[in-house]
């Protein structure tokens, strides 16, 4: 039995965060978690057998919490705290994309993250996510969500 995309997305986001990021998951969700502010967005592209993107969003102080982690320092820079989410995004690009086609031989080719700040995030992706998650973690809320232009597991079951 196949594992879902969704289990595979949720799997790789939470080793992610604990291995790269030394953050945890909190057991549910709050309120005032719910109504965090977004802070930042970090989409990475990704293009193969099938082709799509991923998108990591931070909410509350996330963010700057990534950047300080990973990197051992109290005052990240602008710079260095763009780099640590697409970062993040790139290695959960890295290990759920392949799940997306077993059998290809061609592999994949992840594209460099690309960043929105605060007054550059788009209101509207185009087009539903074939899977999506929101982890809620002491420093803030990330949700994730994969778009895939074509998923062959989908045209198999359509045959």
């Amino acid at each position: 039995m196949k594992q879902p995309i969704e289990d595979i997305l949720r799997e790789a986001s939470i080793k992610t965060f604990e291995d790269a990021c030394f953050m945890y998951l909190v057991p549910e969700l709050k309120d005032e978690q719910k109504k965090l502010p977004l802070e930042a967005v970090a989409e990475v592209k990704f293009k193969g057998d099938s082709s799509g993107k991923l998108i990591v969003a931070a909410s509350g102080d996330l963010f700057a919490a990534i950047a300080k982690n990973m990197l051992s320092t109290e005052s990240p820079t602008a710079l260095q705290k763009k780099d640590a989410l697409g970062e993040v995004a790139n290695i959960i690009c890295g290990n759920v994309i392949p799940s997306l086609d077993r059998k290809s031989r061609k592999g994949y080719k992840i594209f460099s993250p690309k960043f929105f700040g605060k007054d550059e995030i788009k209101k509207e992706e185009s087009g539903s996510p074939l899977a999506q998650i929101t982890l809620n973690l002491n420093q803030g809320r990330a949700d994730i969500k994969l778009f895939v232009d074509e998923f062959p597991v989908a045209k198999e079951k359509k045959d």
